[in-house]
């Protein structure tokens, strides 16, 4: 019985999800990277507490309620941010829409030669160190361990989602080399062994590209989904997955196949944080913390709540960088009892709110350069918000603080 309520909980966020699509795909395509994670983690709370083992925590799930608690916090997510898209139209309406020049070339041409030189740099370091998708020693995480120059780690990152975006986005300046770019980057993402969230968050800045600066109005259509293509690239995905698992299976201390340990890694362990909360803080009635500076470093906080090794091992783990996924909005239910987690989801998703508005407005007022910057700044805060690290959220703040006042401070010297 309570499989099948979870199933229909799932199944009701999917038709929610596909109504909001068909209200407002643009919103849908900024929000991607929040909003999917939802999704997915309705069907892996589902099979948690059919009772799967989560060995990141060490003991098997139950029943406790997580899908309610989480559709909660779904459908007030999708309203705040339906909210503050209606109030950032307004009040950035005055805020200009800056193009770069650096004679003879315009802003568009800047942001290519740009793009190359990322791509060029990136290729020329990845040629020059062990490429993960043929290593058996090093994977995307660990590869800037291993890395011949490893000080590009800040230009560069780990999916670079900035160059994918910033390619697409130039497509109408000059398809051929956008083309090209978008090749050569998916190329790169293949070598580096991105797996799914590395793809998602490269087809998100992709789609979100064409999508606002076509000059069309494009909707939503449900036959999108069994579109031949789409399909195709779920294949694709699934297919670069296993071929990683069946290198380096990392589920094979539990007795599982490469197929069974893709699965597992899709269902099992993408809600299992917030299943973890939500059976201590709210089915145990596990006092809260009331600590709201926990949101700085939050995913670390949650981990350690559920730890089941040594203490050293955790911090061993930490210092790597390597953590869990999904830590919002887990970290607010430890913080705070439901009903005041779901009024601070609701107060905390202006941020996303706000840059999603910027980015929109420099996409469609066609500045580049601003666009690719603010998308990047989008992808950070996104992340911040979906691994529950609030301290990212320094750099875009002070960003969009810097580039206001300049704006500001411009316009103030128009009208002297």
């Amino acid at each position: 019985m309570t499989l099948l309520l979870n199933i229909f909980i799932a199944l009701i966020g999917v038709v929610v999800l596909f109504k909001f699509l068909e209200k407002d795909l643009g919103l849908f395509l900024l929000s991607l990277m929040i909003v999917i994670q939802y999704i997915w983690m309705f069907f892996s709370i589902t099979t948690i507490e059919n009772g799967v083992l989560i060995n990141e925590q060490g003991r098997n799930g139950y029943f406790v309620g997580a899908n309610i608690i989480l559709f909660l916090f779904y459908i007030s997510s999708l309203g705040a941010l339906i909210f503050y898209k209606k109030v950032f139209q307004v009040f950035l309406k005055p805020l200009s829409s800056y193009k770069f020049k650096l004679k003879p070339l315009v802003d568009g041409q800047i942001a290519f030669i740009l793009i190359f030189l990322v791509l060029f740099v990136a290729y020329f370091n990845l040629l020059s160190s062990p490429i993960p998708l043929f290593s058996e020693r090093v994977d995307k995480f660990n590869f800037w361990d291993f890395a011949k120059y490893p000080q590009l780690r800040p230009l560069i990152g780990n999916i670079m989602a900035f160059v994918g975006f910033g390619s697409a986005l130039l497509y109408r300046q000059n398809k051929v080399l956008s083309v090209l770019f978008v090749l050569l980057y998916i190329i790169y993402l293949i070598l580096m062994g991105q797996k799914f969230t590395g793809f998602l968050i490269s087809i998100y800045g992709i789609l979100l590209a064409l999508f606002f600066s076509s000059k069309t109005k494009i909707n939503f259509k449900l036959k999108w989904v069994l579109n031949k293509y789409v399909l195709g690239l779920v294949f694709i995905l699934f297919a670069l997955v296993y071929y990683k698992y069946s290198i380096k299976n990392p589920f094979k201390y539990l007795g599982m196949t490469p197929l069974e340990s893709v699965f597992y890694r899709a269902f099992s362990l993408q809600g299992h944080v917030f299943w973890g909360v939500s059976e201590r803080y709210v089915y145990m009635n596990t006092p809260n913390t009331w600590n709201i500076g926990e949101l700085w470093n939050g995913m670390h906080h949650l981990m350690l709540d559920f730890w089941p090794w040594s203490y050293e091992d955790y911090l061993s783990v930490t210092s790597r960088g390597v953590s869990w996924t999904n830590g919002y909005p887990s970290i607010l239910l430890r913080i705070f009892p439901l009903p005041l987690a779901l009024v601070a989801n609701v107060i905390l998703l202006f941020v996303v709110g706000f840059f999603q508005e910027l980015l929109k407005k420099f996409i469609t007022n066609k500045s580049y350069i601003l666009s690719i910057v603010f998308f990047q700044l989008l992808t950070w805060v996104s992340y911040a918000y979906t691994m529950s690290y609030f301290k990212k959220l320094i750099i875009p703040f002070a960003l969009a603080f810097i580039y206001m006042l300049f704006n500001f401070l411009n316009y103030k010297t128009r009208t002297e």
